[in-house]
Protein backbone atom coordinates (compact mmCIF):
# COMPACT_ATOMS: atom_id res chain seq x y z
CA UNK A 1 0.00 0.00 0.00
CA UNK A 2 2.98 2.57 0.52
CA UNK A 3 4.38 1.53 -2.28
CA UNK A 4 1.08 2.01 -4.32
CA UNK A 5 0.43 5.85 -2.19
CA UNK A 6 4.44 6.66 -3.37
CA UNK A 7 4.04 5.74 -7.01
CA UNK A 8 0.43 7.51 -7.32
CA UNK A 9 1.85 10.73 -5.56
CA UNK A 10 5.04 10.96 -7.60
CA UNK A 11 3.09 10.27 -10.97
CA UNK A 12 1.27 13.75 -9.80
CA UNK A 13 4.12 16.01 -8.03
CA UNK A 14 7.26 16.23 -8.99
CA UNK A 15 9.93 15.57 -6.30
CA UNK A 16 12.32 19.08 -6.27
CA UNK A 17 15.90 17.71 -5.89
CA UNK A 18 17.62 21.64 -5.56
CA UNK A 19 15.46 22.22 -2.31
CA UNK A 20 14.53 20.32 1.15
CA UNK A 21 10.27 20.87 0.69
CA UNK A 22 9.99 18.87 3.73
CA UNK A 23 12.05 21.35 6.06
CA UNK A 24 10.17 24.31 4.10
CA UNK A 25 6.81 22.62 4.97
CA UNK A 26 7.13 22.50 8.46
CA UNK A 27 9.13 25.53 8.85
CA UNK A 28 5.91 27.49 7.25
CA UNK A 29 3.41 26.40 9.34
CA UNK A 30 5.46 26.98 12.20
CA UNK A 31 5.52 30.75 11.02
CA UNK A 32 1.88 30.58 10.61
CA UNK A 33 1.56 29.38 14.29
CA UNK A 34 3.37 32.07 15.57
CA UNK A 35 -0.19 33.84 15.50
CA UNK A 36 -3.20 33.35 17.19
CA UNK A 37 -5.15 30.66 15.41
CA UNK A 38 -9.12 30.48 14.74
CA UNK A 39 -11.75 28.64 16.78
CA UNK A 40 -14.77 28.48 14.95
CA UNK A 41 -18.55 28.36 16.02
CA UNK A 42 -20.46 25.71 14.21
CA UNK A 43 -21.20 26.58 10.50
CA UNK A 44 -24.46 28.37 9.51
CA UNK A 45 -25.37 25.33 7.34
CA UNK A 46 -24.40 23.24 9.99
CA UNK A 47 -26.62 24.78 12.22
CA UNK A 48 -29.21 25.17 9.93
CA UNK A 49 -29.09 21.50 8.82
CA UNK A 50 -28.87 20.79 12.44
CA UNK A 51 -32.74 22.49 12.99
CA UNK A 52 -33.79 20.81 9.27
CA UNK A 53 -34.23 24.12 7.48
CA UNK A 54 -32.24 25.70 4.40
CA UNK A 55 -29.73 28.04 5.53
CA UNK A 56 -31.56 30.86 3.71
CA UNK A 57 -33.87 30.46 6.49
CA UNK A 58 -31.41 31.71 9.13
CA UNK A 59 -31.48 35.01 7.48
CA UNK A 60 -35.01 35.81 8.32
CA UNK A 61 -33.93 35.78 12.15
CA UNK A 62 -30.17 36.79 12.18
CA UNK A 63 -28.65 39.89 9.46
CA UNK A 64 -25.38 37.11 9.03
CA UNK A 65 -23.40 34.29 10.07
CA UNK A 66 -21.64 36.91 12.67
CA UNK A 67 -24.66 38.13 14.17
CA UNK A 68 -25.88 34.22 14.87
CA UNK A 69 -22.45 33.11 16.11
CA UNK A 70 -22.66 36.18 18.78
CA UNK A 71 -26.27 35.47 20.03
CA UNK A 72 -25.33 31.88 20.77
CA UNK A 73 -21.97 33.21 22.74
CA UNK A 74 -23.66 35.83 24.45
CA UNK A 75 -26.54 33.41 25.43
CA UNK A 76 -23.23 30.88 26.41
CA UNK A 77 -21.57 33.91 28.57
CA UNK A 78 -24.79 34.57 30.43
CA UNK A 79 -25.85 31.34 31.10
CA UNK A 80 -21.78 30.56 32.47
CA UNK A 81 -22.21 33.72 34.87
CA UNK A 82 -25.48 32.82 36.27
CA UNK A 83 -24.89 29.56 36.82
CA UNK A 84 -21.48 30.76 39.12
CA UNK A 85 -23.34 33.33 40.45
CA UNK A 86 -26.47 30.60 41.53
CA UNK A 87 -23.83 28.18 43.30
CA UNK A 88 -22.26 31.42 44.84
CA UNK A 89 -25.56 32.18 46.42
CA UNK A 90 -26.33 28.96 47.35
CA UNK A 91 -22.90 27.69 49.15
CA UNK A 92 -23.42 26.83 52.56
CA UNK A 93 -22.34 29.49 55.65
CA UNK A 94 -18.41 28.96 55.99
CA UNK A 95 -17.79 28.00 52.68
CA UNK A 96 -14.84 29.32 51.24
CA UNK A 97 -16.31 30.82 48.50
CA UNK A 98 -13.09 31.20 45.87
CA UNK A 99 -13.16 27.38 45.81
CA UNK A 100 -16.70 27.46 45.31
CA UNK A 101 -16.47 30.27 42.08
CA UNK A 102 -13.82 27.89 41.09
CA UNK A 103 -15.41 24.69 41.09
CA UNK A 104 -18.56 26.14 39.69
CA UNK A 105 -16.26 27.77 36.45
CA UNK A 106 -14.34 24.25 35.96
CA UNK A 107 -17.94 22.56 36.27
CA UNK A 108 -19.89 24.96 33.37
CA UNK A 109 -16.49 24.77 31.39
CA UNK A 110 -16.20 21.39 31.18
CA UNK A 111 -20.26 20.72 30.71
CA UNK A 112 -19.43 23.43 27.66
CA UNK A 113 -16.41 22.59 26.09
CA UNK A 114 -16.94 23.96 22.56
CA UNK A 115 -18.44 27.30 24.39
CA UNK A 116 -15.86 27.89 26.95
CA UNK A 117 -13.06 27.36 23.55
CA UNK A 118 -14.84 29.93 22.03
CA UNK A 119 -15.61 31.99 24.63
CA UNK A 120 -12.19 31.63 26.45
CA UNK A 121 -9.29 30.40 24.01
CA UNK A 122 -10.14 32.64 20.89
CA UNK A 123 -8.67 35.91 20.39
CA UNK A 124 -11.59 37.26 19.65
CA UNK A 125 -12.60 40.96 21.08
CA UNK A 126 -15.41 40.52 23.39
CA UNK A 127 -18.66 42.06 22.06
CA UNK A 128 -19.99 44.91 24.57
CA UNK A 129 -23.06 42.26 24.12
CA UNK A 130 -21.25 39.71 25.61
CA UNK A 131 -19.37 41.66 28.32
CA UNK A 132 -22.62 43.26 29.89
CA UNK A 133 -23.26 39.85 31.41
CA UNK A 134 -19.57 39.73 33.51
CA UNK A 135 -19.23 42.88 35.62
CA UNK A 136 -21.35 41.70 38.40
CA UNK A 137 -19.38 38.54 38.70
CA UNK A 138 -16.42 39.97 38.33
CA UNK A 139 -16.89 42.32 40.92
CA UNK A 140 -18.29 39.75 43.29
CA UNK A 141 -14.97 37.53 42.38
CA UNK A 142 -12.61 40.34 43.11
CA UNK A 143 -13.89 41.15 46.50
CA UNK A 144 -13.18 37.55 47.22
CA UNK A 145 -9.80 37.76 45.93
CA UNK A 146 -9.15 40.30 48.81
CA UNK A 147 -8.76 37.02 50.54
CA UNK A 148 -5.51 35.83 48.63
CA UNK A 149 -4.14 39.88 48.52
CA UNK A 150 -6.29 42.12 50.83
CA UNK A 151 -3.56 45.31 48.75
CA UNK A 152 -4.32 44.17 45.01
CA UNK A 153 -7.69 42.16 44.83
CA UNK A 154 -8.29 42.95 40.76
CA UNK A 155 -4.52 41.45 40.46
CA UNK A 156 -5.13 38.11 42.57
CA UNK A 157 -9.11 37.68 40.73
CA UNK A 158 -6.67 37.65 37.44
CA UNK A 159 -4.28 35.67 39.09
CA UNK A 160 -7.12 32.89 40.12
CA UNK A 161 -9.07 32.88 36.83
CA UNK A 162 -5.22 32.18 34.96
CA UNK A 163 -5.28 29.19 37.55
CA UNK A 164 -8.89 27.98 36.79
CA UNK A 165 -8.18 28.72 32.95
CA UNK A 166 -5.40 26.18 33.05
CA UNK A 167 -6.92 23.51 35.16
CA UNK A 168 -10.03 23.31 32.98
CA UNK A 169 -8.60 24.16 29.25
CA UNK A 170 -5.50 21.20 30.15
CA UNK A 171 -8.57 18.77 31.46
CA UNK A 172 -10.80 19.86 28.06
CA UNK A 173 -7.79 19.50 25.50
CA UNK A 174 -5.96 16.06 27.71
CA UNK A 175 -8.64 13.43 28.43
CA UNK A 176 -6.60 10.66 28.30
CA UNK A 177 -4.40 11.84 30.83
CA UNK A 178 -4.26 10.47 34.42
CA UNK A 179 -4.42 13.83 36.56
CA UNK A 180 -4.39 11.93 39.82
CA UNK A 181 -7.12 14.31 41.15
CA UNK A 182 -10.00 15.60 40.55
CA UNK A 183 -10.91 19.06 39.74
CA UNK A 184 -12.62 19.94 42.93
CA UNK A 185 -9.36 18.81 44.55
CA UNK A 186 -6.99 20.92 42.60
CA UNK A 187 -8.58 23.96 42.72
CA UNK A 188 -9.06 23.45 46.59
CA UNK A 189 -4.88 23.38 46.42
CA UNK A 190 -4.79 26.14 44.41
CA UNK A 191 -7.04 28.30 46.31
CA UNK A 192 -5.38 27.24 49.62
CA UNK A 193 -2.08 27.89 48.42
CA UNK A 194 -2.74 31.71 47.14
CA UNK A 195 -4.31 32.40 50.16
CA UNK A 196 -1.33 31.08 51.97
CA UNK A 197 1.17 32.93 49.82
CA UNK A 198 -1.05 36.19 50.61
CA UNK A 199 -1.15 35.78 54.24
CA UNK A 200 3.01 34.92 54.38
CA UNK A 201 3.45 37.90 52.43
CA UNK A 202 1.39 40.12 54.44
CA UNK A 203 2.79 38.80 58.16
CA UNK A 204 5.95 39.48 56.21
Amino acid sequence: MAAYHEQVFNSRVARSTSRDLRTELIGAAETMLADVQPVAVPSLRAIARACQVAPSAVYWHFPSEADLRSAVLDAQYADMVEGIERTLDAAPPGSNLLVVAGNAYAAWALAHPGAYQLLFESGDPLPETRAEHGPRLQRRVVELAAAVDADEPFTAALLLWSAWHGLVSLRIHKQEWEWGQSVEQANERIVSALIAQGSGSAAG
